[in-house]
């Protein structure tokens, strides 16, 4: 929590900071949003492995994460249609639409394989433990509002944060035994 908050904090100074520095990290498409969609890989990584060791809820919540972060990973990879788009990794609009379909696809497909009992969702103690991501929805809501208010530099600077924020608490959750784990 204190790291989140510190990241809210510091995202501000720390993005006019490195803007002054080199103003093409922060370019459209530019080396901080590489970076992010790094981090979204990896937490979509991450959590399909803690999705391997959990069962019901977490397992659905694990696979849920990853699908979540894939499809964030999307929304950070340029359209090649682009006018910001000048080299790099694309990808076209028209395979947006199919991407995000084989990504809910493949996150139903298993959290049907799991097997989950649904009722387990209904147990306060499966969902209490998931409040980390509330901070990185926070951290995303706040670079919305800096994105709005044309703060280009603090919008990536928080967005890198949350999924750092992400990454890290998909690491704990791989980390984490799961009591209701079944193969």
């Amino acid at each position: 929590m204190s790291s989140a908050c510190l990241i809210g904090l510091l995202s501000p100074l720390l993005g006019r900071g490195l803007l002054t520095l080199s103003s093409s990290l922060f370019a459209e498409n530019g080396a901080i949003e590489s970076a992010q969609a790094w981090l979204l890989v990896a937490a979509a990584g991450v959590f399909l492995m803690a999705y391997r060791r959990a069962g019901d809820a977490r397992a659905l919540f694990c696979v849920s994460m990853a699908a979540l972060s894939l499809l964030a990973l999307q929304r950070e990879i340029p359209a090649c249609e682009s006018a910001f788009y000048d080299s790099g990794l694309c990808l076209h609009r028209a395979m947006k639409l199919p991407f995000s379909s084989v990504v809910l696809l493949g996150a139903g497909v298993l959290a049907l394989i799991k097997r989950p009992r649904w009722r387990s969702f209904l147990d306060w103690r499966n969902l209490a433990w998931v409040w980390p991501v509330g901070i990185a929805a926070l951290l995303l809501g706040l670079a919305e509002a800096a994105e709005h208010w044309m703060h280009q530099e603090m919008e990536e600077t928080m967005e890198f944060g949350a999924y750092a924020y992400l990454l890290s608490f998909g690491l704990w959750t791989a980390r984490a035994p799961s009591a209701d784990a079944r193969g």
